[in-house]
């Protein structure tokens, strides 16, 4: 059975084939430069705090339904640790959101990426 051809790595510039994604060379620099390798920079304790959250809290606060999201409310986690407080993953700076309503509110109050980029640019005055 034939195999699929290799690909280029996603790096743009790099010439190394490979089965999908980063060549080991930059799959070694993008894991260096990450905050936690293999992880996200929310660290270690994150998963267990968003769990123990959502069971304690599992409607969505918007519009009732099961919620899977913990999301930080008023301000994101970056600007809660920018403010130097000392555990933004407290439960009084988290709210529960369903999926859909995440999004929605992550698009309307961190407009960025495409739309961002796409959105028309005010006239300078």
């Amino acid at each position: 059975m034939p195999r699929k051809p290799r690909t280029p790595c996603t790096i743009p510039g790099c010439p190394e084939l490979t089965s999908g994604g980063r060549c080991p060379t930059h799959e070694r620099e993008a894991n260096r430069t990450r905050v936690t390798p293999g992880g996200s920079s929310y660290g270690r304790r994150w998963p267990r705090v968003r769990a123990a959250y959502l069971y304690a809290h599992p409607w969505c606060v918007l519009c009732g339904r099961t919620a899977n999201v913990a999301d930080h409310f008023p301000v994101s986690r970056r600007e809660l640790a920018a403010r130097g407080v000392v555990n933004p993953d407290a439960f009084e700076c988290l709210r529960p959101l369903c999926t859909t309503c995440h999004n929605r509110e992550t698009a309307k109050h961190q407009p960025g990426g495409w739309a961002a980029e796409k959105a028309p640019k005010a006239p300078p005055f």
